[in-house]
């Protein structure tokens, strides 16, 4: 389904006493480029592939924003930086899409199919490196008050890839439990589904 077939107003910022989160920007490079350069090796490890490289050029990291905010401005997908409360040091990112195309990559059962079929959203996000447990909660449970609060979305679900132990433990220790695991078509890539 469709994430905003209603075409109803999209939230753009999310603030509280220790980040503040809000619509990724072309502006906001530096600081992205930066964020995702010092994550590299965690980020490989929440992309379950090889991004970012480290050749990786601050160029490349401008035309993923650009992808993400043309996503944004479709309604396809919808990003945000995530910033200290200053905006002078970015965190990291926060990814709201559809479940449904995702899927097409995937084995997924036909009990996986039904359970995720009701799902309006698929949530996905990084914090940079250094970021404590402590935020990484806080930081769950403000998006999952955001969401419920400002949008529109029934059946949240949040995901991470094989190697993200240290997400799971901190969806599971919000009281999310994995609702689908799933291996891709050609058997390199595992997502994990949390409801």
């Amino acid at each position: 389904m469709p994430l905003n077939p209603n075409h109803l107003p999209v939230p753009d910022f999310l603030v509280t006493p220790h980040f503040t989160l809000r619509r990724q920007r072309p502006e906001d490079n530096a600081l992205d480029y930066e964020a995702v350069m010092d994550s590299r090796h965690e980020l490989r490890v929440w992309s379950d592939s090889e991004w970012p490289e480290d050749s990786f050029t601050p160029q490349a990291n401008l035309e993923d924003l650009h992808m993400h905010i043309g996503e944004h401005d479709r309604d396809e997908a919808y990003g945000f930086s995530v910033f200290t409360p200053d905006e002078r040091t970015l965190l990291g990112s926060l990814y709201l899409s559809e479940v449904a195309p995702f899927l097409d990559s995937y084995h997924v059962s036909d009990a996986e199919r039904e359970v995720l079929a009701r799902a309006g959203v698929r949530v996905e996000s990084w914090l940079r490196r250094g970021t404590t447990e402590a935020l990484e909660r806080e930081f769950l449970e403000a998006v999952r008050r955001w969401l419920a609060e400002a949008w529109w979305f029934e059946g949240v679900v949040y995901g991470s890839r094989r190697g993200a132990e240290a997400q799971r433990a901190v969806y599971e220790a919000a009281g999310l439990r994995e609702i689908a695991y799933l291996t891709s078509r050609d058997g390199a890539r595992r997502f994990h589904f949390h409801g």
